[in-house]
């Protein structure tokens, strides 16, 4: 299980690997995240680097990016 936002010891995007079982992925709100309670309970947090002046990404592209990469398609 793995959380889709800003953590402490996340890792970017395009160091996740591609899924070899089955992986769930919690996304947060687009302004909150996801709660630090939560968070505890996940295995892995990926974060989506952002170039500019925006602090997050509409969650459906945000869940796009992390579905493709699990795929292996990006």
């Amino acid at each position: 299980m793995l959380a889709v936002g800003p953590a402490e010891e996340a890792v970017r995007l395009g160091d996740l690997p591609a899924a070899r079982t089955r992986t769930v992925a919690v996304l947060g709100h687009e302004r909150d995240g996801i709660a630090p309670e939560a968070l505890d309970l996940l295995d892995l947090a990926v974060e989506i680097p952002m170039v500019g002046t925006g602090q997050s990404l509409n969650v459906a592209v945000a869940g796009s990016l992390v579905l493709d990469e699990l795929a292996g398609l990006l």
